[in-house]
């Protein structure tokens, strides 16, 4: 089950300074560069967010799977349980098919993954195939671009191109 994030409060937070402003003409302006802006501010925050799943998911990733989605008007959260050692078990059967490799990664680089091996209390070896099948499995929701926007507002004349800003009054 997803939970659902609603990023409408982000644009009523661009707004409420707007009262502040005197002129109308200007408030309306800077309303109507808010709203033009709602997709690419969106996606900024699509991408925050992915960042912090992604975080997440590497912290529990052991126990659980943590998934962000676009959805018009938001994102959404998944969070599954992860059942038994599919992993591993995943991994187990190729036992015949294991490929020998070898990576040169900065020093530091190789003692963080060790401890982090260590806190999950395995090998360094699968914690490196659990982290390369975890970053793999994750290219596709990173590099998928969300949804076109559709929004029943947006028609002809709700876009504003230019400069806003204006004269000192």
């Amino acid at each position: 089950m997803a939970t659902e994030i609603r990023t409408e409060p982000v644009f009523d937070a661009l707004k409420q300074p707007l009262a502040l402003i005197e002129s109308d003409e200007r408030r309306r302006a800077i309303e109507t560069y808010v709203e033009a802006a709602r997709l690419p501010l969106e996606r900024a925050v699509f991408d925050l967010m992915s960042q912090v799943a992604q975080a997440v998911d590497e912290k529990v990733g052991n126990h659980y799977r943590v998934r962000l989605s676009y959805r018009p008007g938001g994102l959404a959260v998944e969070v599954d349980e992860k059942t038994g050692n599919g992993e591993e078990a995943q991994y187990s059967a190729l036992e015949g098919d294991v490929e020998k490799i070898t990576i040169r990664i900065p020093a530091e680089l190789k003692d963080l993954a060790q401890q982090a091996a260590s806190k999950a209390g395995t090998s360094a070896n699968t914690w490196f195939v659990k982290a390369l099948a975890r970053a793999v499995r994750n290219i596709e929701v990173q590099t998928a671009p969300p949804p076109p926007w559709r929004d029943e507002r947006r028609g002809r004349g709700s876009r504003l191109s230019g400069w806003v800003g204006g004269d000192d009054e």
